[in-house]
């Protein structure tokens, strides 16, 4: 047993608590009109409560709203075959390689990606948020740095519209892999770099824009790491929070002397980004 996965039957409206209570030990989440599903590996189990989600979802009227089972790693490509279809995020087109590529649809930019065992598809709103900030903030020649790349989602979106070069950093061995197959499958191997690391892996360089789509906790962590690699004049994207957390993350950036540039929302999820404050 590797991941376990929980499934909440309730409606959208009802999602935000139960995602602040799982986002620390869950590493993924999927909603759509009906139920809520998250992803915990299985050495975090233990700190998911599982009379308090009972409790809680019995309090709402969902008594029976909750079930839980096993996953192996190998699996995980099935878990996600229901919900991966193309997805429209700002200007660009997130489409699995398992779907037919799509027919010329506007001026969309196709990047083709596949998840295997990565977060990082297009289907979860904190990825069309941060591909939507990071679209709109990037100028041509520009070097990313995408903290926790995942599928390599935001390092390969930057290239495909002009970055110079991108590195994607991601701790978990899965996610390095499949990331460089995701930039061979776009054609972008002379672009992007993903390497195994955390921000201190791109050490001694400055980016134009740094972007992290990751937990709270982790990107609260990482905070002087990720300021540190920011070049001057550069932006700084934060995604993977929740509405609730906008001002206590606005507030920590504000102590390093960034302020909120540009912010976007969608189904209870906030991403932001932000740029260094005008000198007095």
């Amino acid at each position: 047993m590797d991941t376990i996965e929980l499934t909440l039957t309730i409606p959208p409206v009802e999602h935000a608590p139960f995602l602040a209570e799982l986002e620390e030990p869950a590493t993924g989440f999927v909603q759509n009109d009906t139920e809520l599903r998250a992803y915990v590996p299985a050495e975090r189990w233990a700190a998911v409560d599982q009379k308090q989600l009972k409790a809680r979802l019995a309090a709402d009227g969902h008594p029976d709203a909750l079930s839980i089972r096993p996953l192996e790693s190998k699996n995980w490509n099935a878990v996600w075959e229901d919900t991966l279809s193309p997805v429209r995020a700002g200007p660009f087109l997130v489409c699995p390689t398992s779907v037919a590529p799509p027919s010329a649809r506007d001026d969309a930019t196709v990047l083709r990606i596949d998840p295997e065992m990565s977060f990082g598809t297009g289907h979860h709103a904190t990825t069309r948020l941060a591909l939507r900030l990071l679209a709109e903030a990037l100028a041509p020649g520009d070097r990313v740095l995408d903290v926790g790349t995942g599928t390599g989602v935001l390092a390969i979106a930057a290239c495909r519209i002009g970055a110079d070069a991108a590195r994607g950093v991601d701790t978990n061995p899965d996610a390095v892999r499949n990331a460089r197959e995701n930039v061979r499958r776009n054609e972008e191997t002379d672009c992007v770099t993903v390497q195994e690391g955390s921000v201190d892996v791109a050490s001694g360089t400055q980016y134009d824009l740094v972007a992290a789509n990751i937990t709270r906790r982790v990107l609260l962590e990482l905070m002087p790491a990720l300021v540190a690699r920011l070049a001057p004049g550069a932006s700084l994207l934060l995604s993977g929070l929740l509405r609730p957390q906008r001002d206590d993350i606005r507030d920590a950036v504000a102590s390093h002397g960034l302020a909120l540039d540009a912010e976007a929302a969608e189904e209870g999820w906030w991403a932001g980004r932000f740029a260094r404050s005008p000198s007095p």
